[in-house]
């Protein structure tokens, strides 16, 4: 029962309807929501940048996380905390997404395996990472998207994408394809 409670904790008060009452509130649940994309775009530019191999690694770990989560919510463990009371969505974020299953978190996986390939190749600060994605991670529990137990879930499928993933040599042909696009892109 301790487990548990601790697996599925959340607030007692809704944030997501604190939030939800004001326009600003509204807004900033949105771009809490969004900001870890443009962080993931950010720290793949910069993987890609130093070795064009990583953008086949990090495809290939993105498909197979997206085929893990969408295959697990399909199954419905559970519904996402804000599901139970029955909140309806503000615009900006997309329905069908959040109508499924809570588990595993997607955004916990797609990090996860972002830090390991930040680790793996060392182009950037992981502690920098760090800072910037727990906080967005943490807060997409006690805003009620997710349990505990789904970012637990996002932390292992995350690793398993990278494990099929971080060793693997794509063909010249490919890499060089992407190398010359990312050679027309100026380092920022």
């Amino acid at each position: 029962m301790f487990l548990k409670s601790i697996l599925f904790w959340q607030p007692r008060q809704s944030l997501f309807k604190i939030l939800c009452r004001t326009s600003l509130g509204t807004k900033l649940l949105i771009i809490l929501n969004y900001l870890i994309w443009l962080i993931l775009a950010f720290v793949s530019y910069l993987l890609i940048k130093s070795d064009a191999n990583i953008f086949w690694q990090l495809l290939l770990a993105t498909l197979f996380a997206e085929v893990v989560e969408r295959f697990s919510k399909a199954f419905l463990f559970w519904s996402r905390p804000i599901s139970k009371y029955k909140h309806n969505l503000p615009k900006g974020l997309v329905k069908s997404w959040y109508d499924t299953g809570s588990f595993p978190s997607g955004h916990t996986s797609k990090t996860f395996f972002f830090l390991l390939f930040l680790n793996q190749y060392q182009i950037y600060d992981t502690n920098i990472f760090l800072i910037a994605t727990i906080p967005l991670l943490l807060f997409r529990v006690v805003v009620g998207f997710h349990y505990p137990i789904d970012i637990l879930g996002g932390l292992l499928v995350g690793f398993l994408s990278w494990s099929i993933s971080h060793q693997i040599t794509f063909p010249h042909v490919l890499v060089n394809f992407i190398k010359n696009i990312f050679d027309k892109i100026p380092l920022l």
